[in-house]
């Protein structure tokens, strides 16, 4: 065992100088990084001004002196580190004021851009509500005028139904007072007729007109044979005739009663 341990001593020995070295370092190391430099002592010392004639003849006195006991030098003091004065507000370095003047001039220019926005959209704002107002006039005026356009030709609609159904109405009356007419010349003709002896120079075919004035209640006043392909016989008895179918048949509606009328006389054969 003793063999062993002598034979390996170096080793330990090696190791443990290592070791020990590896601590010194590690403990002159964190003694460096603790240590704080201390303020450098001022030496006070004291100083006495001698006359140059008086230096001379105390060196030139050789008479042997009593030695005198060295001065008790003072304690060292340390002098105190003086208070340091208020530090008192500096002005703004000109670059700091060039800074608060441009950021002046900035804020001043965003405003004034701001305050042009501001009144470029109420000016936009003013222009779209007059342009609503004025497509909205236009198209009351639009909607006014197609209203109008509309009403007129309702209106020319109207009056063109009514024009039509006035025309249709009097042609209606017209047609009927036209029936009612023939009626009623039919029937003062076939009155006249069976009133009529006819002459013995009368001929088929005969053909006359005579004009009547007949008063209200159909009293014929007037007789008058115009135009008739018969001799003067024939003329007479036609006027005779008449005569006695007096009082001539009034007309259906007393509205186509006419004081004044002509008879076509063509009596049946």
């Amino acid at each position: 065992m003793s063999g062993v341990m002598s034979r390996f001593r170096p080793y330990f020995l090696s190791i443990a100088l290592h070791v020990a070295l590896v601590v010194v370092i590690a403990v002159l190391g964190v003694k460096n990084w603790r240590f704080e430099p201390e303020m450098p002592q001022v030496m006070a010392i004291e100083a006495v001004a001698v006359d140059a004639a008086e230096l001379s003849r105390l060196t030139q006195d050789k008479s042997p002196r009593k030695s005198e006991p060295p001065p008790t030098p003072e304690p060292i003091v340390k002098p105190q580190p003086e208070p340091e004065p208020p530090k008192k507000s500096r002005p703004a370095e000109p670059a700091k004021r060039d800074r608060e003047v441009q950021a002046l001039k900035e804020a001043q220019v965003q405003a004034e851009k701001v305050k042009a926005e501001k009144a470029q959209l109420e000016e936009q704002t003013h222009r779209l509500k007059a342009e609503l107002n004025a497509e909205e006039r236009r198209r009351i005026e639009e909607a006014r005028v197609r209203a109008e356009r509309e009403a007129s030709l309702q209106r020319a609609l109207s009056e063109e139904i009514a024009a039509t159904e006035a025309a249709e109405a009097r042609r209606a009356a017209a047609a009927r007072a036209a029936s009612l007419s023939a009626q009623w010349a039919a029937a003062i003709q076939a009155r006249v007729q069976r009133a009529w002896i006819r002459p013995a120079s009368a001929q088929a075919g005969l053909d006359c007109r005579v004009a009547v004035t007949q008063a209200m209640g159909g009293t014929v006043i007037r007789v008058e044979v115009k135009e008739c392909n018969g001799d003067e016989a024939v003329r007479q008895s036609l006027e005779a005739a008449v005569f006695r179918a007096s009082p001539l048949p009034a007309p259906s509606e007393p509205s186509l009663f006419e004081r004044n009328i002509e008879l076509r006389f063509r009596p049946n054969d």
